[in-house]
């Protein structure tokens, strides 16, 4: 049984988080076998498995890019704040932009 649900680093739409425990309860990972995610999506079920050998696919080339990248170490969380700095989003990212940007959603 999991005692932490790690979240993963991108939110997508059917995120499954409150689930992992309770699929983690109805799989059974067997010595060599494999772990097919045929709809990756954030992967929160499949990181959180943490099986020793796993696939993970998904239509969404960025979901896909993103996590080959972090992969290969080229993307981490520091380079994800220096990258907001230096574009100045971090330093305009408070309470009032928040607010702003989920009008902006419920108006899509």
């Amino acid at each position: 049984m999991l005692e932490k649900v790690y979240v993963p680093p991108i939110k997508i739409q059917g995120i499954k988080t409150k689930l992992v425990k309770l699929i983690s309860e109805s799989v059974c990972l067997e010595e060599g076998g494999v772990w097919f995610e045929p709809f990756m999506g954030s992967g929160v079920v499949g990181l959180n498995l943490a099986p020793r050998c796993a696939v993970f696919a998904d239509i969404n080339p960025y979901v896909i890019n993103l996590y080959n990248a972090i992969k290969k170490g080229e993307i981490n969380s520091y380079i994800v704040r220096e990258y907001l700095e230096r574009e100045g989003i971090y330093a305009k990212w408070n309470e009032e932009y928040y607010v702003s940007i989920n009008n902006m959603r419920s108006i899509m």
